[in-house]
């Protein structure tokens, strides 16, 4: 008899009983493919930013970019189109320097996999639903089914419209019956069977008719709570983003960040700083001992009610980044999955964490990669009076397209910040370096009044890079490309 995993299986169920769900907000303009047309508009003086690093010529960091705890600033362009306030606290590393290196994207490794099991699921056993091909309940037991039915009534009585995701709307007697049939032929309970957690990574595994063969998928069982877990090993010259998560499959699943708005509904007994701690004590277990807290924000889970997605949990996120040479990597929103052209992309490196008052809710690691020297020499660091300088001319040129198209736009500036970011060659996302450069972080909000229906976008928070400036030659570094 002829099987497939449960998770093939859930993901039919999902298109029946779920929606997925973006809960990023509007997208900003600038995600998304890109025209190479843009260029010019970030990289200032024709300079190229990969253009050699000059030594430091002495002192300490701070000794170099001369940067004030604190810089105020307020300007706008010409036409009042773009209008930009800076009241920011200026973060600068305390070490001796920075040193060039070189980024390789590598592969998660068993080492990996067994750590996470051990620290984060008790060392619990790998697991999945098993279905045959033509089972009509999609491998969902009775149990389920009936609940569902009895959502999908108490929907009906109230008198309420079913609306999906698109707006469409919906027959409720219609997908009563779909689910009442496959009732008649669901199991009372599910057919389960252990999966070997072998972490493993075969080039021709698409070639050889495999192509998740590189992916180990399933669900392990912590304190009687199921948890989903993927490690997706399945990398190739044009496509790097891999990821390793776990994530509790209850209340709706599918943990997404929502920021700090979450601070007045999740109303969550553990203190934002007990769960930072734990997250910590996590990590360190963990033997990711190069990676330190960078603050955090709620995560909401969503499912359906009535044809609406809505909340269904919260919980606490604890984003980590790099450390090296005891100098962070910045982390910001930017995931690094913009493309340009036909090239590839090359996510970022990133791992949180989030918990509710229960435990674990959430954990993801994206595109691990390893740091070598490129150079023991520190490099060379202009003054943070030459960057804010840079800063105020290069903001208003990186946007003055969208404010040439009539849309009025406005940064509030809260911290800048000095540190490693992972930049890559145009065309090459296997290999990086290792940079210093100056964040503006921030709030940007646009109105689009050049519509028949007005309305406002707002990204911000203190992971949004309004601007990201070359520490050593001033040129413009977009965050979403990657360069």
């Amino acid at each position: 008899m002829s099987k497939k995993r449960w998770v093939a299986a859930a993901a039919i169920m999902s298109m029946v009983l779920t929606v997925p769900v973006g809960c990023q907000g509007s997208k900003s303009p600038s995600m998304g493919s890109k025209d190479s047309s843009q260029e010019d508009l970030v990289v200032p003086k024709n300079q190229e930013s990969t253009v050699p690093a000059q030594t430091a010529k002495g002192g300490n960091i701070a000794e170099q970019v001369q940067a004030p705890d604190a810089f105020e600033l307020q300007f706008s362009d010409e036409s009042g189109k773009i209008e930009v306030e800076v009241k920011a606290r200026v973060v600068v590393p305390e070490a001796d320097g920075f040193r060039l290196k070189t980024v390789t994207s590598r592969i998660f490794t068993q080492e990996d996999y067994d750590a996470v099991n051990r620290v984060l699921l008790q060392g619990g056993k790998l697991w999945d639903r098993v279905v045959d091909e033509n089972d009509p309940a999609h491998g969902f037991t009775k149990s389920e089914i009936e609940e569902r039915i009895k959502i999908l009534k108490e929907e009906k009585e109230s008198g309420e419209s079913y609306v999906d995701q698109y707006g469409d709307g919906k027959d409720y007697d219609k997908k009563i019956a779909e689910f009442e049939a496959m009732l008649e032929a669901a199991p009372e309970t599910a057919q389960i069977e252990e999966i070997e957690p072998k972490v493993q990574f075969d080039t021709k595994a698409e070639e050889n008719g495999n192509p998740y063969g590189n992916a180990l998928m399933g669900y392990v069982t912590m304190d009687g709570k199921d948890y989903f877990t993927v490690l997706d090993n399945n990398i190739s010259p044009t496509w790097r983003w891999i990821y390793f998560s776990t994530e509790y499959s209850g209340e709706g699943g599918n943990y997404m960040p929502v920021g700090m708005e979450g601070d007045n509904t999740a109303h969550l007994k553990t203190s934002s700083a007990e769960i930072e701690q734990r997250a910590a004590a996590a990590v360190e277990e963990m033997g990711l001992t190069d990676f330190q807290p960078c603050g955090g924000e709620y995560f909401a889970s969503f499912t359906e009610e009535k044809g609406q997605m809505v909340p269904a949990d919260y919980s606490y996120g604890v984003h980590f980044t790099r450390v090296i040479d005891g100098i962070p990597v910045t982390y910001t929103n930017n995931d690094g999955t913009t493309v340009e052209d036909d090239n590839a992309s090359w996510p970022y490196e990133h791992i949180y964490l989030a918990y509710n008052d229960e435990g674990l809710t959430s954990f993801r690691w994206t595109d691990p990669y390893t740091v070598t020297d490129m150079s023991d020499e520190y490099v060379f660091l202009m003054p943070f009076e030459e960057i804010q300088k840079i800063f105020k001319e290069m903001i208003l040129k990186k946007y003055s397209d969208l404010a040439q198209a009539g849309l009025d736009l406005s940064f509030h500036i809260e911290e800048i910040r000095l540190g490693y970011m992972r930049i890559m060659e145009k065309g090459n996302p296997t290999e990086g370096t290792m940079v210093p450069v100056w964040d503006f972080l921030g709030t940007k909000v646009i109105d689009h009044n050049n519509t028949g229906e007005a309305y406002t976008d707002s990204f911000g928070g203190p992971y949004e890079s309004c601007l990201t400036i070359n520490a050593m030659d001033g040129t413009v570094i977009d965050r979403d490309l990657g360069y």
